[in-house]
């Protein structure tokens, strides 16, 4: 199938609000454009620390994580990402400056797309939703993936 990559806009999500919200000219946002390789192993975006840097991506925490090299510790920040019309937030995995740009699945999910294993091309379907009633009763089995719910 080979590679398949996206033009995708980060934007910096505090700009983001804040323009969403009429108190920001969308010129102001800090934003940029970049070839993502979407990656179906890869659950958030990835981005090299002088992107996130040049935005001014907001860095929220740092754990373990499986990366392609191995176990290793990782920065989170705040992301919103757009692809075609459609956007979404996201964590997005902090990498060394060079990396390349990464779009992971659940960016992707939340915005309706997926892989067509065929063509190697993204396909526009609806965005993944999970909807699970909370009450006194135990917890419900969504309908669409079977997956406890709490």
């Amino acid at each position: 199938m080979g590679h398949v990559y996206v033009k995708a806009t980060f934007y910096n999500p505090i700009d983001y609000a804040e323009y969403a919200q009429g108190k920001r000219r969308s010129e102001d946002v800090r934003k940029v454009e970049l070839e993502a390789l979407v990656d179906a192993g890869a659950t958030f975006p990835a981005l090299p620390i002088d992107k996130v840097e040049e935005i001014g991506l907001p860095i929220v925490g740092e754990g373990e994580a499986e990366v392609a090299t191995g176990r290793e510790k990782v920065r989170l920040a705040l992301v919103v990402v757009q692809v075609e019309d459609r956007t979404a937030g996201s964590y997005v995995m902090v990498r060394p400056k060079g990396a390349t740009p990464l779009m992971g699945v659940v960016a992707l999910e939340q915005m309706g797309f997926r892989v067509d294993p065929m063509t190697g091309k993204l396909v526009k379907g609806l965005p993944l939703m999970l909807i699970c009633a909370r009450g006194p009763e135990p917890p419900t089995r969504s309908r669409r993936c079977g997956a406890a719910c709490t």
